[in-house]
């Protein structure tokens, strides 16, 4: 999967990603604008729209909470991926729906416990480690195609 000669990429990226980060701040914005549009029905008890962007911020924070956190991927130079967690490592899979969107990177990782996703952009990981990835993930995909 990667290059002959090119060493091992190890890349690492913080607990919340920008893509999580976002995530909340859209539902606690969606909260804002359900209730004003629901505040011009009077059938509607007030506050309704801000109890559903409680129970959303509150689900999307539980999920990264308590999800299994990955801290980092690491490719080594026979093409191998392993999936770095607080616990150690775990031998992992590159999945298809891994894929360079421009200047960011999804990756899909299949583990034993299941598939993990990351959208990872230049506010996660360092733009040097994160170019270097898009360019191994391209040619690898280069290869697969040939």
């Amino acid at each position: 999967m990667s290059s002959p000669g090119s060493g091992a990429l190890t890349v690492e990226w913080p607990r919340w990603l920008l893509a999580d980060r976002l995530t909340v701040a859209l539902a606690a914005a969606a909260a804002g604008v359900v209730e004003s549009v629901l505040a011009n029905h009077p059938d509607v008890p007030a506050g309704f729209g801000l109890a559903l962007g409680v129970l959303l911020v509150g689900g999307q924070l539980w999920r990264m909470r308590n999800a299994r956190t990955a801290v980092g991927a690491r490719l080594d130079p026979a093409g191998g991926w392993m999936l770095l967690t607080p616990d150690g490592r775990q031998p992992a899979e590159l999945v298809p729906g891994s894929r360079v969107l421009g200047p960011t990177v999804v990756l899909r990782l299949r583990t034993a416990g299941g598939v993990r996703q990351v959208w990872l952009t230049e506010r996660d990981v360092p733009a040097s480690r994160l170019r270097e990835l898009r360019v191994r993930l391209l040619a690898a995909g280069d290869r697969a195609k040939a």
